[in-house]
């Protein structure tokens, strides 16, 4: 099954946030989004996925890249949220009552610097992560 997804890059002070997700098999962190539903376009669906995943409305700043996943093209965009609300946990809609998504954190450039996506916005971005800082 083919099927796009977008990605968001919230940064704020030298912190990213990203969401955590709980799989009997694992778990993992990641930048908040998904697949986009009919009709949608990258950039709406990346609006969408943030408030969904993370109760803030946002605004869509750059396109940063495009990558491949499993299944399909994703693209990640620079977010910025549009008020003043504390990003909080939300849902995924599509698992219904199986909620994978567990937690929600800021977490420091530098320590998610190693990160697939994290990386790969860095880079994009032309960020420098300096060690200690």
């Amino acid at each position: 099954m083919t099927r796009p997804r977008a990605f968001a890059a919230i940064i704020k002070d030298n912190y990213i946030l990203m969401t955590k997700h709980v799989y009997p098999d694992g778990s993992f962190w990641t930048l908040p989004g998904g697949g986009l539903e009919a009709g949608e376009t990258f950039e709406d669906a990346v609006i969408r996925e943030v408030k969904e995943e993370v109760n803030l409305d946002v605004e869509v700043v750059d396109y940063l890249f495009t990558g491949q996943y499993s299944h399909g093209e994703e693209r990640c965009f620079l977010v910025r949220p549009i008020n003043d609300k504390e990003a909080s946990l939300g849902y995924d809609p599509e698992v219904g009552e199986q909620q994978t998504l567990k937690e929600v954190k800021w977490h420091s450039l530098e320590s998610m610097k190693d990160d697939l996506h994290v990386s790969r916005v860095l880079e994009t971005l032309k960020l420098i992560v300096l060690e200690g800082k």
